[in-house]
């Protein structure tokens, strides 16, 4: 009964693991060797990747064409703009100095400087005249003429101020070298009269004449004057000295001695630095000065001794 039951449980047992066994067999996965074939197909070999890698891609002829085209428009779209900028440029002059405008400049700064008609080439004066000379009628530079006329005048006031006569002379004839007919011109002449010493005659004079003409005006000197050589004598000197550059006149100078002669004429010739007196000096007596000019009247002023 024993064995019986064993066996019965044996085969029981193998049952059970045959079932197992079939069941397991039966859930098996299905072939792959489709699937497989499938993987192969899409993914290409290393041959066929290499190749497809080497080999170029055609280009698209149309599209290579219009882009070569495109370009060598733009180039020349380019050239011809450059070619018009640079036919449109204007070509560049250098600066040139003698324009108004520069000449202009130069006068101001001159001006700004009390450079007015001195030192000659180099004095608002001097440029204003060259801006003349282009533009006769130029309005700026006329008033300048002005302003220069009306510093001088504010130089004569100055110098009288000061007690500086023959140096107030001096600015009055060059103001009046800048305006000669300058409206303003009597009236300085009477504010430096009025400082001067009274003339008086001369030695020798000659009558009134209808015309200009040539006439010799004899002024004399006294030993005082040539040797004190005091500030009255030299300041009638001095303008003594410029009346008669003013007249183009000739002088000769007598002294006694040839040291007196020299005096006086330097002391004549440094009434302008910028003129020279025409003058021959001579050594003999009296003593004078012989003015030689072209007048209707005695022009000149005779020391108040």
């Amino acid at each position: 009964m024993y064995f019986i039951h064993f066996f019965s449980q044996q085969h029981v047992l193998g049952g059970l693991l045959l079932v197992l066994f079939l069941s397991i067999s039966g859930c098996s996965a299905p072939e792959i060797k489709p699937a497989t074939e499938a993987n192969v197909q899409l993914q290409p070999s290393r041959e066929q990747s290499s190749q497809a890698a080497e080999a170029p891609t055609p280009p698209n002829q149309a599209t290579e064409k219009a882009s070569a085209a495109a370009t060598t428009s733009a180039t020349e779209v380019a050239s011809d703009k450059t070619e018009v900028s640079t036919a449109k440029q204007p070509t560049k002059t250098p600066a040139i100095k003698d324009t108004v405008s520069f000449w202009l400049g130069e006068a101001g700064w001159a001006f700004s400087q009390d450079r007015l008609t001195t030192p000659k080439g180099n004095s608002a004066y001097d440029y204003l005249q060259r801006v003349l000379v282009k533009q006769p009628k130029n309005p700026q530079a006329l008033v300048a003429l002005e302003q220069i006329v009306q510093r001088y005048y504010e130089l004569v006031r100055s110098s009288l101020k000061q007690g500086k006569v023959a140096q107030a002379q001096v600015y009055l004839t060059r103001a009046l070298g800048v305006l000669p007919a300058h409206a303003e011109g009597p009236a300085m002449l009477k504010l430096i009269a009025a400082r001067q010493p009274k003339p008086k005659a001369a030695m020798e004079s000659m009558p009134e004449t209808q015309k200009p003409a040539l006439r010799t005006q004899i002024l004399a000197l006294t030993s005082a004057q040539l040797q004190q050589q005091d500030e009255a004598t030299i300041a009638w000197l001095m303008r003594l000295a410029l009346k008669a550059q003013s007249l183009k006149a000739t002088m000769l100078i007598v002294a006694p001695k040839d040291s007196q002669a020299r005096w006086l004429y330097q002391t004549m010739n440094s009434a302008d630095p910028e003129l020279r007196i025409r003058a021959n000096i001579k050594r003999g007596a009296p003593a004078r000065i012989e003015v030689n000019y072209v007048a209707r009247v005695d022009e000149l002023e005779v020391y108040d001794h």
